[in-house]
């Protein structure tokens, strides 16, 4: 499909699919989203995000409620175990907050009130109508003439369907538009969990604070390292004590082990197949943790990760599909959908945004599909490649880094080579 829809379903509310909405609506293009979760507002776990030129790019033009949105990063600081002032890089990567960012895409898509936007931007003229959906899964996908076609069944068991001109799959790294299509797809589990958690900054020590304030730390560890950086509450406060320190601890576990099912076994006894929520982590396993592991963390680190009262836990997972464009380009993935990388980068947001921008390129006449799918798909492919070398860096051994590197190198030449 070479020319803007008059007409789209997106499938996932998440910020991949919001910003892809908004980029559609603006264009007077009429837009409904079905999100599976069933809340109004969907959860943040208060995750962090970082932010890139594309994903600024995006805000610069599309963000109406002008806001702040980050908090801006000076360097990155660089721990070694015990030593906390070990190097520091002249790196800026500036950080916010999952629920901020879902609360601006909110209010820009459809008005949503909040906390952290209290007067939604009103819709300008031109722009077309939308609508969000939530508790509703997709089931069925059709295609007929230029026509897709949407089932979809409610949490009610009512079932639905939306004839459409296009449908774009945001609905992340168990997508289901990507399966209806049945695109061909790499997806595995990196044999390291992330432990995640947030403290707010009035909890730990002045010292700790500063430490961490406009900065990424990051505390390399025996085959385990940990993320560190200051973020927004979902209010979008910035103000100092209001703040919350997010930490990710990058931990092994091998698939199908005793210890790997310890940890995703939660309070009720339920093992979780990727995520124990916020509030079900076992604090016997937890605590477990820590006695045996935060004597060898920097001081700083281990204050704000001593002082977090409900982590939770994940599987690194990633995915790579072999197509993005489908049915002529009237199905298309994006985000993680199209590839799930390693958090280690922090790129989703930015890759989400990369791909909503290069899109309108398509909608805009300047490429076609196919040079749009050849072009995004191997953008995917480096940073899937990429991620994947810097966890192996800081959770496994040299061999396995040196290997993954080599793939990396080699894809890198073999592109260029070739352009």
């Amino acid at each position: 499909m070479a020319s803007l829809p008059k007409s789209a379903v997106i499938v996932g509310g998440s910020l991949a699919g919001l910003m892809h909405g908004i980029y559609l609506k603006r264009h007077g293009v009429d837009v409904v989203l079905l999100e599976q979760e069933p809340k109004a507002v969907r959860t943040s776990n208060n995750a962090g995000i970082g932010f890139g030129p594309q994903l600024e790019q995006f805000l610069r033009s599309y963000d109406l409620t002008k806001i702040r949105n980050c908090t801006p990063a000076a360097s990155t600081r660089i721990a070694y175990r015990k030593h906390k002032d070990f190097y520091q890089l002249k790196v800026e990567r500036h950080t916010s907050s999952w629920g901020l960012m879902y609360r601006i895409m909110r209010a820009n898509f459809d008005g949503l009130p909040s906390e952290a936007v209290l007067d939604p931007p009103k819709p300008l003229e031109g722009d077309g109508r939308v609508e969000y959906r939530g508790g509703k899964k997709v089931t069925k996908l059709t295609s007929k003439e230029g026509v897709v076609t949407v089932g979809y069944v409610g949490v009610d068991g009512t079932e639905g369907s939306i004839a459409t001109d296009m449908v774009i799959g945001a609905d992340g790294l168990h997508s289901t538009i990507r399966s209806l299509v049945q695109a061909p797809t790499i997806k595995e589990y990196s044999g390291y969990v992330s432990w995640r958690g947030v403290v707010p900054e009035a909890d730990v020590s002045e010292e700790t604070v500063k430490y961490f304030d406009h900065r990424n730390a990051l505390d390399l560890l025996k085959h385990n390292y940990i993320v560190c950086y200051i973020i927004p509450p979902d209010s979008g406060s910035f103000e100092p004590g209001d703040r919350l320190i997010n930490f990710i601890w990058y931990w092994p576990y091998a698939e199908g082990s005793h210890a790997l099912k310890e940890v995703l076994t939660d309070v009720n006894g339920v093992v979780h197949n990727n995520t124990v929520p916020v509030g079900l982590v076992r604090p016997e396993i937890w605590t477990k943790h820590l006695a045996a592991h935060l004597p060898s963390v920097a001081e700083p680190f281990a204050e704000v990760i001593s002082k977090c009262k409900d982590p939770f836990v994940t599987k690194v997972n990633d995915a790579l599909s072999e197509k993005a464009s489908f049915y002529d380009g009237h199905v298309v993935l994006v985000g993680d959908a199209l590839c799930t990388v390693r958090p280690h980068l922090a790129a989703a947001t930015e890759q989400a945004a990369g791909h909503c921008l290069s899109l309108g390129k398509v909608w805009n006449g300047e490429v076609t599909v196919q040079q749009w799918e050849e072009k995004t798909w191997m953008q995917a492919k480096r940073l899937w490649l990429a991620s994947r070398a810097i966890g192996i860096f800081g959770v496994g051994g040299w061999w396995a880094f040196l290997k993954i590197l080599g793939t990396y190198l080699a894809f890198v030449i073999k592109r260029q080579l070739k352009v």
